[in-house]
């Protein structure tokens, strides 16, 4: 009997013939899955195993082999015929030395996660010397057999990916992508324009936004700044957060994220009106929420803009002096968590028609985008 249709609680494999596709998947491509697909077909059920060691090509980009895994148990959560694995190889000779010890490994490996034992078991590779080394070592006890896939069906590299994952973006798995995704955040402080900054970037490049949390939450609580308390702030960290994600893990998702505010931001209105001690409680969950974030670029924007009133925003702050002020904390801020690297101050000028500068900084922006992530806006200047 079936239980829940998700990998981590899928029941072992039942049937009298099973495909076992293995690889390093880092990451894992539809040339992958078309593979998979097949041995599926051919199958009763098709074990999928990542394998892979401490700095191997994966584990080189930030994909380590616990992480693949995992990746892949969720791109496969709700198909019950096929089940995910991994070996971990650090305790293996490197290859070619390590071949007797893997294949005894992932055979192994395939018979804990099927239920019948004898079943005839075929394993899939598109590499003609993996076949060779499996053919060696495999018990000739006519229980096990090696098919080479045909890779010209679907001409995907895997390594090509790893060089220029945004240049290969439709070929990523899409549980993988959000590993590639560039993340840019969009930060200031209030009415210097940053959400409209936000859409606009978003719609110039095709991309996923998320809208600031914080302004969802007070107005629907009916809370202004200086009523919130520490149990606000958790919301509002993991609200941010929260609605970060969704974007980065949305179908819409092209390689670039935009996001408007992160935890940075409200780290800096929880210094400026809770005390030590509510902020000291805060401190692991700001630490542990940026840490989490790995934001490839902040755009800030400075506070020259007039400051408008539009009901919501807190206009005991409205002074240049308290802006001023906020900027210049947020700046430590971003300092302290060792993202200045990441920074771009949107500075630039506008003309006679554009004294504000907001179409100076839109320009800005998107070249900003282009040269620190590499994701190709075409735009005129």
């Amino acid at each position: 009997m079936r239980t829940i249709a998700g990998n981590l609680f899928t029941d072992d494999l039942q049937g009298d013939k099973i495909g076992v596709f293995f690889g390093t998947l880092a990451p894992m491509h539809v040339g992958h899955q078309a593979e998979i697909y097949k041995a599926a077909a051919l199958n009763d059920g098709v074990v999928v195993i990542a394998s892979g060691y401490t700095n191997d090509r994966g584990y080189q980009i930030g994909l380590s082999v616990e992480k693949r895994f995992r990746y892949l148990r969720e791109a496969f959560s709700d198909e019950t015929d096929i089940k995910v694995d991994y070996i971990n190889e650090d305790n293996i000779p490197m290859m070619p030395d390590g071949w007797d010890e893997w294949t005894r490994i992932i055979v192994e490996t395939v018979k804990r996660n099927i239920v019948n034992k004898d079943a005839t078991i075929t394993f899939y590779t598109g590499e003609k010397d993996y076949k060779n080394q499996l053919e060696t070592r495999l018990p000739k006890n006519g229980q096990f057999k090696v098919s080479l896939m045909d890779r010209t069906v679907l001409k995907i590299s895997a390594t090509d990916i790893r060089k220029d994952p945004i240049g290969n973006w439709d070929y990523i798995n899409r549980v993988f992508r959000r590993h590639f995704a560039k993340k840019v955040t969009v930060m200031g402080s209030a009415s210097t324009g940053k959400s409209t900054l936000v859409r606009r970037l978003a719609r110039t490049s095709n991309s996923p936004f998320s809208e600031e949390y914080a302004r969802e939450y007070q107005e629907k609580s009916n809370v202004s700044d200086e009523e919130l308390v520490v149990k606000d702030y958790i919301r509002l960290i993991q609200g941010q957060y929260d609605a970060n994600s969704r974007e980065i893990n949305s179908p819409a998702n092209n390689g670039l994220t935009i996001f408007d505010t992160d935890a940075m931001v409200t780290k800096v209105y929880a210094d400026m009106w809770l005390n030590d001690v509510d902020n000291a409680q805060l401190k692991p969950l700001f630490d542990n929420t940026i840490g989490e974030e790995l934001i490839d670029l902040i755009l800030l924007i400075p506070p020259v803009t007039p400051y408008v009133d539009d009901g919501f925003r807190n206009m005991t702050t409205s002074d240049n002096d308290s802006r001023w002020a906020f900027h210049r904390h947020l700046l430590e801020v971003i300092e302290e968590y060792g993202f200045t690297d990441k920074l771009v101050i949107l500075d630039a000028k506008g003309d006679s028609d554009d004294p504000y500068g907001y179409y100076a900084r839109y320009l800005q922006a998107l070249d900003a985008i282009q040269t620190r992530t590499g994701f190709n806006i075409k735009h005129k200047k």
